[in-house]
């Protein structure tokens, strides 16, 4: 596989740096070799090596070198992580009967740009078991994957590049689910949803991103999160998934993983109240559904 450089922290210019985030202490305790970064060709990957999925992956896109790449199907594992860390084709085995999918984390569509042979490289390597994580059939026909492109029609951001940061969501109550084989004692269980950060430079030059999270399973229950489970897709018959834009702040405290403190001023939604959000009656921490483009909140000035 390619395995170029990984994330570049200073792929939209040398004056808006994104760091890798840090782990709280309980997150990089469960983190594969205390959270090294693992580099894949246009993104990484940080492992979970108790859930053996992804903590995060950090990819950058460049819509204007997009290729229109014929998909990889290599599906294999990373010898650097270590096979014991990561699920393999055994838990899809149950084909259509099955509800969950082998789920990109990191997209392929997202890493695929650059020269042939590089987007190539890149292609095959989001086919590896550390970027793939169980997603219900019905996530797949959600806008989730439309987010990034939205973002670049709403604002015709500068080079139309961005710095993404997606992960699932775990709780302590996420069903247990050993798929179709069922080998003795797997352990696995499904993720209750998913988180994604899109950074970018706007035609104002700054630094700007935008959160957002889905969640795909009703046996999601977090008390500690600023919503009700019953607010989410799967719950009393519901046929699809709800999308929410939320603060950076947000994702921090369902995920565990700290963003570099400048960074959470480059988000425009409001976790903490303040006299703007008070002046103007608004609920903090902030979250919207999103069902479209028209639907972001991309800037929002005191």
């Amino acid at each position: 596989m390619g395995l170029n450089e990984g994330f570049d922290v200073t792929f939209l210019g040398e004056n808006y740096p994104i760091p890798f985030p840090q782990l709280r202490d309980d997150i990089g305790r469960s983190a594969v070799e205390e959270g090294k970064v693992f580099p894949f060709t246009h993104f990484s990957i940080v492992m979970n090596k108790d859930r053996k999925f992804a903590i995060y992956g950090a990819n950058n896109t460049n819509l204007e070198q997009d290729l229109r790449i014929d998909r990889c199907n290599d599906w294999h594992f990373d010898d650097r992580i270590g096979e014991g860390n990561q699920v393999g084709d055994w838990l899809y085995a149950g084909g259509q009967a099955d509800l969950w999918d082998r789920g990109h984390l990191v997209r392929r569509d997202d890493v695929g740009w650059g020269e042939d042979s590089e987007g190539n490289d890149a292609d095959c390597d989001s086919f590896c078991f550390a970027n793939i994580v169980p997603q219900h059939k019905k996530f797949h026909a959600t806008k989730w994957g439309d987010i990034e492109k939205w973002i670049i029609g709403r604002t015709e951001s500068k080079d139309n590049k961005l710095s993404i940061f997606t992960g699932p969501i775990y709780t302590d109550n996420d069903r247990e689910y050993c798929g179709f084989q069922k080998p003795l004692g797997c352990g696995i269980k499904i993720p209750a949803g998913f988180w994604k950060v899109a950074f970018y430079i706007g035609t104002d030059e700054k630094l700007h991103s935008t959160a957002f999270k889905i969640l795909q399973d009703d046996y999601w229950r977090n008390e500690s999160d600023f919503h009700t489970s019953s607010s989410f897709g799967f719950l009393n018959g519901m046929e699809t998934l709800t999308m929410y834009q939320v603060s950076l702040r947000a994702i921090t405290e369902v995920t565990g993983i700290i963003f570099a403190e400048h960074l959470y001023e480059t988000n425009p939604l409001f976790f903490n109240p303040n006299t703007f959000t008070e002046s103007l009656s608004i609920t903090t921490p902030e979250m919207h559904v999103i069902r479209s483009r028209t639907d972001l909140i991309l800037d929002r000035s005191l």
